[in-house]
């Protein structure tokens, strides 16, 4: 008997869960519009865990995980660690990696500009670092390279190139506190912290590398200053189908923004959730099993503080860990990725694969990528 009652309720919980979701999506069909179809969003992005990475940032309520906080500063106290961490990650897809790593790190010459695009028009690539001090009140974090670039080759009759890169290193200070009242749980956390930032968007003829000197043609702009990552995170412990909401702002704070002239032409690459001031809303659910845990998400962007909906740009993960072993995967309209991690008390390698339409509905160009992340715990 006590089996059947559990069996209904499972079953019970599973239609109202179902019920939700066709809720959202109802609503983002019908209440919503696509705000931008050039831009590019990038894969891996400043203060990324492997989870975001693996999710396509859609983890906001993704708890007792390593790196929680990541996907949502309010997670600080669900965190599951304590104590110094290395991390590091890095497409590692070839062509791209060499591209990017060329620009940013190496003297630019006319060859280097010419190699760019032997092989491809697209070429992106992105890596990220972070040393991180974890405590039960607070984390200190430093990144010493957050660096991305992007080059889009265009009108093959008289070639020019579009070129969206940036270097960064920052630190940050990241803190919250979990609230429990009549069964229901509410987070709140933030991140503070200080950047500073080579950037270079713009477009050149490839024939000027003829007429110009190469490194005057790429004049990276140097920013710096202090922004802050919010959070916020609800739970009702009681009643399981009434989905886990997790709310988080980026970059409040800064004076990037997006180029709306730009992010719709056919010459410009303008960087979307980057460097602006950009929010998104998390719904799903993250419980454990007799044998392992899984997460279920849906994330919704937007532009500034809820501002423009980025409808397509929204996200559906999933999730299952058990032992040491965790698959992860996201889609979306023009991102789908597939990621593996292996962990151990010391540390943790994760690779992941996925297809990236770059240039969203403006071209066909379709990248391959492949990366890999490292941790180590201490």
């Amino acid at each position: 008997m006590w089996t059947n009652f559990v069996l209904v309720n499972l079953n019970r919980d599973a239609d109202n869960v179902l019920m939700y979701f066709r809720f959202v999506y109802l609503l983002i069909l019908l209440f919503s519009e696509s705000v931008f179809s050039l831009p590019l969003v990038h894969q891996t992005r400043p203060h990324f865990s492997f989870t975001q990475v693996g999710t396509l940032d859609a983890c906001g309520v993704y708890k007792g995980r390593k790196d929680s906080v990541n996907c949502n500063p309010s997670l600080f106290d669900s965190s599951s660690y304590e104590g110094l961490v290395f991390f590091l990650t890095s497409k590692t897809d070839g062509d791209s990696v060499d591209s990017g790593v060329n620009l940013l790190f190496e003297p630019i010459e006319e060859k280097t500009l010419k190699e760019i695009f032997e092989l491809n028009a697209f070429a992106s690539w992105d890596a990220n670092s972070a040393i991180e001090f974890r405590t039960t009140l607070f984390y200190i974090s430093y990144e010493p390279i957050y660096a991305t670039a992007n080059f889009y080759l265009y009108n093959p009759a008289f070639p020019e190139v579009s070129v969206n890169s940036s270097s960064q290193r920052r630190i940050n200070f990241s803190s919250g506190k979990e609230f429990t009242f009549a069964g229901q749980k509410i987070a709140v956390g933030g991140s503070l912290f200080y950047f500073d930032r080579s950037e270079y968007v713009g477009s050149f003829a490839l024939l000027d590398v003829n007429s110009r000197e190469a490194s005057e043609i790429l004049e990276f702009e140097k920013t710096h200053g202090i922004e802050a990552d919010l959070g916020l995170f609800y739970e009702h412990s009681e009643y399981r189908w009434i989905p886990k909401v997790g709310v988080v702002i980026r970059n409040l704070g800064s004076d990037d923004s997006i180029d709306d002239e730009a992010a719709i032409s056919e010459t410009s690459i303008e960087s979307l959730m980057l460097y602006e001031t950009y929010s998104k809303l998390d719904l799903g659910y993250d419980f454990k099993l007799d044998l392992g845990a899984v997460g279920v998400g849906v994330s919704l962007p937007f532009a500034n503080v809820f501002d423009d909906f980025y409808r397509d740009y929204s996200v559906f993960s999933l999730s299952y860990s058990l032992w040491d072993l965790e698959l992860m995967g996201g889609v979306s309209k023009y991102n789908n990725v597939l990621a593996l991690k292996f962990a151990s008390i010391s540390n943790s390698i994760g690779i992941y694969y996925g297809k990236l339409d770059n240039l969203g509905d403006f071209s066909e160009v379709e990248e391959e990528y492949a990366g890999i992340s490292l941790e180590i715990f201490i």
